[in-house]
């Protein structure tokens, strides 16, 4: 190569242990992973919270007939809060995996139609002065039964996404690198 050149080399120089911190450091990216890791199960739970998805829209709101079943009060995806639970993550040197391992979170973050087979069961209520109660009953408490019988049926579900990377993470995600990537020119 024509004209001037400068060697940078790793020696005993200031820079040259920094550089030295750095290479050793790019070997793994394991300590940034799990930080980074660490701030998606917030994130994630914080969303779900607020109920939007990561480019902040808001979830579809529930139908009626979910609504009337619900027992946490109209709170999507909070029903037990299993599925938040589950969020889990998994990293090695160079990669970060993060999600559940629900079958059926896949349904809940793309949406899509869900098939219900035809089925027959039995159901029981409380019977009193003659007239059949129309609630269900367990059947320890119940003195009338019948089948009832369920056809086949879909369900087309809307798309919740709650996995994913808001403008708001992609900040902190690179600040989180940055931040570990300039740690042995700050120590120097």
């Amino acid at each position: 190569m024509a004209g001037a050149m400068l060697d940078v080399v790793i020696d005993d120089s200031r820079t040259g242990h920094a550089l030295a911190q750095l290479a050793e450091q790019l070997e793994s990216l394991r300590t940034p992973l799990l930080d980074i890791a660490e701030y998606l199960h917030q994130s994630t739970g914080d969303r779900a919270r607020r109920q939007v998805g990561p480019d902040g829209s808001p979830w579809a709101p529930l139908s009626p007939r979910t609504l009337a079943r619900k027992k946490s009060g109209g709170k999507i995806l909070r029903e037990t809060g299993a599925l938040l639970d589950t969020l889990r993550h998994q990293v090695s040197d160079n990669e970060l995996s993060f999600g559940t391992d629900r079958p059926y979170g896949a349904i809940h973050q793309f949406g899509g139609k869900v098939e219900h087979a035809a089925r027959s069961q039995q159901v029981h209520f409380k019977m009193s002065g003659g007239v059949v109660g129309n609630r269900f009953v367990k059947k320890k408490h119940a003195n009338f039964s019948q089948w009832v019988t369920h056809g086949a049926r879909s369900v087309e579900m809307p798309a919740r996404p709650y996995l994913g990377l808001s403008a708001e993470d992609d900040a902190e995600v690179l600040a989180i690198i940055s931040d570990y990537l300039t740690a042995p020119l700050a120590a120097n």
